[in-house]
């Protein structure tokens, strides 16, 4: 088993510009996307792109990342928050709260209505995964209603030549997911008096806290507060 690397400080700020950000444009600005995608020159609508192994047009991959069965975010390895799959028309529905004006912002912007001790769990998330400690940070979001387990997994990407390039945060409720198995399984949970405990790729995390979502005023409930930050990867 390695030991694992000291985390050293997060830049927030977008402080470390990197290949394919656009310094144009301020990470904050609430119109980032319409203006990043008139400078850049950004595809959209039927245009055709080339991916991996298949090729879609910017409405099929929209429309493909919306029907995920989770929210999901990118967050770049410069720490800025790129993308959210925005299928909410309400977003204080979300589990991870998101609004169009974020995509965009420093992960200090995101984030910015955490105390310090919240931020630095935030800066454990990504540093432990930038550093390659652990390839994925998961979390249980405590003090869910009834019937949501909500559930974070912060994911490492990483560039072809195996270097970090950030983070591909999901979050959804599990509970169904486990509903529908013990019913298809005819199994149950039985017994147990474990806390509920946040758990990591061999390690843990704060269970509200992430690395680049905007959670709910700290409540880590299904739809409740602000636009801040109290768990995810990238809003």
């Amino acid at each position: 088993m390695k030991k694992p690397k000291p985390i050293e400080p997060e830049d927030l700020d977008c402080g470390k510009p990197i290949a394919t950000t656009i310094t144009e444009v301020d990470p904050d600005d609430p119109e980032w996307v319409e203006k990043v995608a008139e400078i850049t020159g950004a595809v959209s609508g039927d245009t055709y792109v080339k991916l991996d192994h298949g090729i879609l047009t910017v409405n099929q991959i929209d429309m493909f990342l919306k029907a995920m069965p989770f929210e999901l975010t990118y967050a770049d390895d410069n720490n800025q928050f790129l993308y959210y799959n925005n299928a909410h028309q309400d977003p204080d529905t979300m589990f991870a709260k998101r609004v169009p004006p974020q995509s965009g912002s420093r992960m200090s912007t995101v984030h910015g209505s955490l105390p310090p001790a919240r931020m630095k769990n935030v800066e454990w998330v990504i540093g432990t995964l930038r550093n390659g400690n652990q390839e994925y940070v998961r979390t249980i979001v405590p003090g869910s209603p009834a019937g949501v387990i909500n559930t974070h997994n912060y994911q490492a990407m990483y560039y072809p030549d195996g270097s970090y390039a950030g983070i591909n945060e999901i979050v959804f409720n599990f509970q169904p997911w486990l509903d529908w198995y013990l019913k298809e399984t005819g199994q149950r949970l039985v017994g147990g008096s474990g806390p509920f405990a946040p758990a990591g790729g061999h390690g843990d995390a704060d269970a509200t806290s992430g690395a680049s979502d905007a959670g709910g005023d700290g409540d880590g409930g299904h739809g409740g507060g602000g636009a801040d930050a109290t768990s995810g990867a990238s809003a």
